[in-house]
């Protein structure tokens, strides 16, 4: 038997050894991003209003995170932000460092069993959304189409951005389901890029947001320089209730699932999220975050100040409503894949 002075030298020794392999100190997850910088991945180029919204959050929400951290935006375009979606799922760090800003079409490309999709939308963790976003096919005043009816009996040329983007996707989508005859050209930088190019008449018409011509193309609204031929939502919003929503042109009841499908991207908008797996107390203090810039009334005039659109939802709930989007019944996707490959 151990002499009493040994058992108690072994215990301290035991103790000291331990005390010794142990931080000093746990950090706390508010202590964690004190003087950190924080990557936020743009999927894509400067000047549209993924750029604009998260250049903005860049600025303003470190006010609303423990440590004050700086956010860089780091612009990542490629396939309809299908590169940044993969980057942010499977190489990102997952230390609550890294956030993005990626295509609302994103759980649609998923739905349709895109080859280039690496990610899974469920398995990322949404901060929240500042704005749903309504997109639209608008034709310039040169065009002989002024209405969706005009464009089922003759050609009108589009400007998109790239394939499997929903410049191309849901004109295409509306050729196969209301018999519109549009012709796509393909390979235009960007929302802005596509609308240039309409302005300059190499094509009757492009993709726009509703956000872009409320705020940045008013004088096109007002002067009557446009026609919106339809929406891509699942209703028509406040502003245009004139123009119908691509979902009424379903014949049948699939049709219209399959369309409430395409329509339903415009309620992810335009919204922020980390890469999945991050620490759950990391990801809770980034959601309050968010939720505490978008209810600051000083965030809201901010906003207003920019002409943007502003209409924000919880990370909880925009993590539902995604989940949502892709709980569809098999026979739909299998019908809406069909019809987005024909």
């Amino acid at each position: 038997m151990l002499p009493r002075f040994s058992i108690r030298s072994m215990l301290a020794t035991t103790l000291a050894t331990a005390a010794l392999a142990m931080p000093a100190h746990c950090e706390s997850a508010e202590e964690f991003f004190r003087g950190k910088q924080v990557s936020l991945v743009i999927g894509y180029n400067p000047g549209g209003t993924y750029d604009l919204y998260s250049r903005l959050a860049a600025s303003i929400l470190p006010r609303y995170i423990p440590g004050n951290p700086t956010i860089i935006p780091k612009n990542m375009p490629g396939v309809a932000s299908v590169k940044a979606a993969n980057y942010l799922y499977g190489q990102a760090p997952k230390d609550g460092l890294t956030i993005g800003m990626i295509g609302q079409q994103l759980a649609l490309t998923q739905a349709l069993r895109d080859a280039a999709v690496e990610y899974d939308m469920r398995q990322f963790n949404w901060l929240g959304r500042f704005t749903p976003v309504v997109e639209v096919t608008v034709v310039w005043h040169t065009s002989p189409v002024k209405t969706i009816e005009d464009a089922t009996k003759r050609e009108a040329t589009l400007a998109a951005t790239s394939a499997g983007s929903t410049s191309d996707s849901m004109p295409g989508l509306m050729n196969r389901l209301a018999g519109t005859k549009f012709k796509i050209i393909k390979g235009y930088p960007g929302t802005s890029g596509s609308i240039l190019a309409m302005e300059r008449g190499e094509t009757e018409g492009a993709h726009a947001t509703l956000e872009n011509l409320l705020f940045g193309k008013a004088d096109w609204l007002r002067e009557k320089k446009i026609s919106v031929l339809v929406q891509y939502a699942q209703e028509r919003h406040p502003a245009f209730p004139d123009v119908p929503a691509m979902v009424e042109f379903g014949k049948t009841t699939e049709d219209k699932q399959v369309l409430a499908l395409f329509g339903s991207t415009a309620d992810i908008g335009r919204s922020l999220m980390t890469p999945p797996g991050i620490p759950a107390d990391r990801l809770a203090i980034l959601r309050k975050a968010f939720a505490a810039m978008v209810g600051d009334p000083a965030f809201k005039a901010e906003i207003e100040k920019r002409n943007m659109e502003f209409g924000p939802l919880s990370g909880e709930e925009l993590q539902k409503r995604i989940a949502d989007t892709l709980d569809v019944p098999e026979a739909v996707v299998t019908r809406a894949v069909t019809l987005s490959r024909e």
